[in-house]
């Protein structure tokens, strides 16, 4: 509660020791006076004068805003220290591009965004990875079929490179010159490969080019010029068939030459389809194989191609032999040819079309979650269904044994064609970001903005990223995904493997997830995960709430509401508890509507853990902060599964009413809040967003073990609060204007004004974490490009920023491909954990930390000596060994336990790099 002195004059804190070291810091009832000198601690020269307690907060806001200006021209210097660097990226969401599968079937190849990855189909692992250039997308790949150990792999900037994929060895690699749309590679009849490009010009028209010459890979022959954006790109019979096609337009390209050459002419027919065309397959075969060819009218010609299009709406047109409409010159002869077979199941839009080798079956899939056979001779459907989310591609291995569904959850399923059951399941980072609702007006030029994912590393298993997902990635009425995160996944970023997945909200995966209006049932979306330090407990909160015509009816009248009132919002605490045996999260307590006000249930803007005790804290838009702790649960004699372990609830400890410090008319609707326990979990930091002018920028300092409030402070910062925490005695502030750092001990502000605040990417969430071993914080920004040839695309740039507490010196800076999402740091290092919304995953730490963050006073060497003969089996040849040096069988356990955790059960091929193995192994032998 607050005190009862004028408030005008908040009560000081007496000075401590070495509180920058992490000691508890000490609270005084009485007021002390306090005198400033003319140097802080942190050795900024700033003269301070006396001030009274009517001119306090005043002052304190002068000396930020001038503290502030002299941080930026540190901000703006070189950095200071080289030790700071950025691994390769992890995780990261597979392309549209089909997956490829190697010509025995034992491998899967896989495309991202700037790489592409070769999977073992017999253990579902990462075997190797095909980088490409830094900063650009990968196009296409496809594998040699002059020689399928060969991969090319095709970037959007218009280079080739060839690898041996199954060694990782990259062969050659050249030019194209021109923006690369799509490619496709076919086998010529002198045994070559023909390499064929949708090209981009800078005057904007789309070219069709052949590269037929395997002496000079970068010559290429223009065959096709259009207007058209034609997007995709299919070859048959050898080079000599072509379909180029994008939305209503389909070119068919034909040459009569059996060996393409630089002189090679195609006769191309345009073709408008009354529907917008989705996917293409083309089969090939000659007339005698072909099921239910009778007679010799059906063998005129020796090689025939259907083709098969999915379309918007959800039908399947079926062209038989394309090629007779193609070879006639007249155009008339055979128009009627061009009448196809119509098939109809989807609801909406054909993602994926794909003809058997045998083809009597067409397979397709859709945004319905379900795989359907199409049996052409009978008319009759099989189905698979209730697959995780709407399937993207699928894929026919060589020998026609295997599938391979890609989903737009991020995950791959390889079936047997035979029984449809799962032979191999490949599960990457399942994350989907939500756009976040921007206020006033956005011109369509400006980019989405994101909300931050509730993210979190495992405090003891340091390589687990714990990560709200949904739970299917469902697509609305209007091709916008549904992404509700109501489920927990946890994924290795050391192995770059999926670990597992569990419910967190209900997931309607066994009801109905369309309405009677066709909208569909959204779940419920979590938004904030927290675990202790200990791995025991975890704190979630989910919420819900109904569309806004669905409201409708219960509003009288011109109410002025725009959205549902926070009545109709289901809002859920939920404590977990680790499971050992199951390696599971279970639930042990919800609670409902955890704050409320005499409407309903509020929502939960911030929850903050403990350090070395199983307790959270939650602060909601109803301006309370609540302390919840477990309590024993007494079950009246009946079973528990685990009778050693006492049953365990939630309560509510204690609650704290905050909205004296607030705005009266904002009592019940605080817009932002951000809390942090200090590092010894004594004091609890409240920062509050407020509009007015007086309580502006305003912390408050709790006691965590009376829950009493010790110390308010207002212009610490400039805007809504993101983010805290706590370095020491240092509160680290992030707004969306400023980064301040607040030394709570000599109460001085400083200030590290960010590039691109005030700007459009000020609206971006900030993201802040900080790191007790290193003395350091992190912070994400987000600054417009500067574009010289066209203002109109205000492409925005991210990069995270890691500056030094005490000098506030920008140490590194990691400029980003996408905008961060989730920014972390890992518990007993130095590392930053970077996620962005292309769910890709990226560490930034120091290189020598393994050096400098051991603060033991035993000695290094003896230790990597002795822990690396313990390693290999060897000991000291004919020396003696002290007897105060020599290792208990404790010791060993524990030191053999350790390095087990750096070394894992992985394979070889999907070790991290050998500066990082090197590092976790001393940090293993060094603790």
């Amino acid at each position: 509660m607050r005190n009862t002195q004028d408030p005008k004059r908040p009560s000081k804190r007496s000075r401590v020791g070495d509180a920058a070291l992490g000691k508890t810091m000490q609270i005084d009832d009485t007021r002390v006076k306090r005198r400033r000198t003319s140097q802080s601690k942190n050795d900024i020269n700033k003269a301070h004068t006396p001030a009274t307690s009517n001119s306090k907060e005043k002052h304190g806001v002068e000396e930020q805003c001038t503290l502030a200006r002299s941080v930026s021209t540190v901000q703006k210097s070189e950095p200071q220290y080289e030790t700071w660097s950025s691994t390769s990226m992890v995780a990261g969401q597979y392309s549209n591009l089909d997956p490829i599968f190697t010509s025995d079937d034992e491998y899967l190849l896989l495309g991202l965004e700037t790489a592409v990855h070769v999977y073992s189909l017999a253990t579902s692992r990462l075997l190797r990875t095909l980088p490409s250039t830094a900063g650009d997308s990968i196009t296409g790949y496809k594998l040699s079929p002059a020689n399928p150990n060969f991969l090319y792999v095709f970037t959007l900037s218009g280079s080739v490179t060839k690898w041996e994929w199954l060694s990782g060895e990259q062969c050659s690699s050249w030019e194209v010159g021109h923006k690369t749309i799509s490619v496709d590679v076919c086998l010529s009849d002198s045994g070559n490969d023909l390499l064929l490009f949708i090209l981009e010009r800078k005057d904007g028209k789309r070219v069709i080019a052949l590269n037929a010459s395997p002496n000079d890979a970068s010559q290429y022959m223009i065959i096709l010029e259009t207007h058209v954006q034609i997007t995709n790109l299919k070859v048959a019979c050898q080079g000599q068939f072509i379909v180029a096609y994008s939305d209503r337009h389909v070119f068919f390209g034909w040459t009569g030459l059996v060996q393409p050459s630089d002189s090679v002419r195609y006769i191309w027919k345009e073709v408008n389809l009354p529907v917008s065309v989705m996917c293409i397959d083309v089969r090939q075969y000659t007339a005698s194989n072909r099921p239910g060819a009778q007679g010799s009218k059906d063998r005129d010609h020796a090689e025939k191609v259907d083709l098969v299009l999915g379309e918007r709406n959800g039908s399947i047109l079926i062209y038989y032999d394309i090629l007779r409409f193609v070879k006639d010159e007249g155009g008339r002869q055979h128009e009627r040819n061009l009448t196809p077979r119509r098939l109809h199941w989807h609801r909406s839009s054909v993602n994926s079309v794909r003809w058997s080798k045998d083809g009597n079956y067409i397979i397709t899939g859709g945004h319905e979650s379900v795989m359907v056979l199409w049996q052409l001779d009978t008319g009759r459907k099989q189905f698979l269904p209730h697959l995780s989310s709407p399937i993207g591609n699928i894929v026919i291995s060589t020998s026609g044994n295997l599938y391979a569904v890609k989903l737009a959850d991020n995950s791959i399923i390889v079936l047997s064609a035979r029984e449809l059951q799962p032979f191999s399941t490949i599960t990457g980072l399942q994350l989907c970001p939500k756009t976040a609702k921007a206020h006033g007006k956005i011109s369509p030029e400006d980019q989405p903005l994101f909300e931050c994912v509730p993210a979190a590393m495992h405090p003891q298993n340091l390589d687990h990223l714990i990560i709200a997902v949904p739970a299917s990635r469902q697509m609305t009425q209007e091709s916008h995904p549904l992404v509700n995160a109501s489920m927990l996944q946890t994924y290795d970023i050391r192995t770059n493997s999926h670990i597992s997945r569990q419910a967190l909200a209900r997931t309607n995966a066994t009801t109905l997830k369309i309405g009677p209006d066709g909208s569909h049932i959204v779940t419920p979306d979590v938004t904030h995960i927290s675990v202790s330090n200990d791995g025991k407990w975890m704190a979630t909160v989910d919420s819900w709430s109904p569309y806004i015509r669905d409201m409708q009816a219960l509003y009288h009248g011109d109410s002025g509401i725009n959205h549902p009132s926070d009545g109709f919002q289901e809002t859920f605490l939920k404590f977990w508890r680790w499971n050992n045996t199951s390696s599971l999260w279970e639930l042990v307590t919800r609670i409902d509507g955890p704050h409320f006000c005499d409407k309903g249930s509020v929502r939960v803007l911030d929850v903050a853990v403990r350090a070395y005790s199983a307790e959270f804290a939650t602060i909601g838009s109803d301006a309370v902060l609540r302390f919840w702790c477990p309590s024993t649960r007494q079950r009246s004699g009946l079973k528990s599964d685990n009778p050693e372990e006492p049953m365990e609830t939630w309560k509510c400890r204690r609650a704290i009413d905050l909205k004296t410090y607030i705005d009266v008319g904002m009592a019940h609707s605080l817009g932002a809040a951000s809390i942090e326990f200090s590092q010894d979990g004594s004091v609890l930091a409240v920062c509050l967003g407020s509009n007015a002018c007086l309580n502006s920028g305003l912390a408050i300092l709790i006691d965590a073990q009376n829950c009493s409030v010790r110390y308010s402070r207002v212009g610490l910062y400039k805007g809504m609060p993101c983010a805290a925490a706590f370095v020491g005695c240092n509160l680290v502030i992030a707004s969306q204007e400023a980064v301040s750092v607040w030394d709570t001990v000599d109460d001085i502000v400083r200030a590290v004004k960010l590039p691109g605040s005030g700007s459009v990417s000020s609206k971006q969430p900030r993201l802040l974490a900080a790191s007790s071993e290193t003395n350091t914080f992190a912070v994400s920004v987000q600054c417009p490009q500067n574009h010289q040839h066209s203002k109109k695309s205000r492409m925005i740039r991210s990069s995270i920023q890691v500056y030094d507490v005490p000098t506030l010196a920008l140490l590194s800076e990691t400029t980003l491909g996408h905008h961060p999402v989730a920014l972390l740091s890992a518990m007993h290092s130095s590392d930053y954990v970077v996620v962005d919304v292309a769910a890709n995953v990226q560490r930034i730490g120091r290189l020598d930390q393994s050096f400098q963050s051991n603060g033991h006073s035993r000695d290094l060497g003896s230790h990597l000596n002795s822990g690396l003969g313990n390693l290999f089996g060897q000991h000291g040849r004919g020396k003696s060994q002290d007897p105060q040096h020599i290792s208990t069988g404790s010791d060993n356990q524990i030191q053999q336990k350790e390095l087990a955790n750096v070394f894992g059960d992985a394979p070889p091929f999907v070790m991290p790099p050998a500066n990082m193995i090197f590092r976790n192994v001393v940090d293993a032998l060094s603790s």
